[in-house]
């Protein structure tokens, strides 16, 4: 199963931005490291959408937190969110 197709099942709508940003962010990773980063990438959209209210903005506050804590997180060790 692909990144892609396991967003899709947890109702993580991901941008063609995201995509992009996503890939040259874990670019360089190993496989397993990559698995590992993107799991808690997803839990964090998840649990910070589920925490919004309206549909739109939660979906955009998922967005904004799962991507900082990949931008931090993308050299090195995955942060606390």
């Amino acid at each position: 199963m692909t990144f892609n197709e396991y967003a899709e099942q947890l109702g993580v709508k991901l941008m063609r931005d995201d995509i992009k940003f996503i890939r040259n962010l874990v670019l360089g990773m190993s496989r397993e490291w990559r698995r590992e980063v993107l799991t808690e990438y997803a839990a964090i959209w998840c649990k910070v959408r589920d925490e919004t209210e309206r549909s739109v903005a939660a979906q955009n506050s998922g967005r904004f937190a799962a991507n900082v804590w990949l931008r931090e997180t993308a050299c090195g060790e995955p942060q606390e969110p």
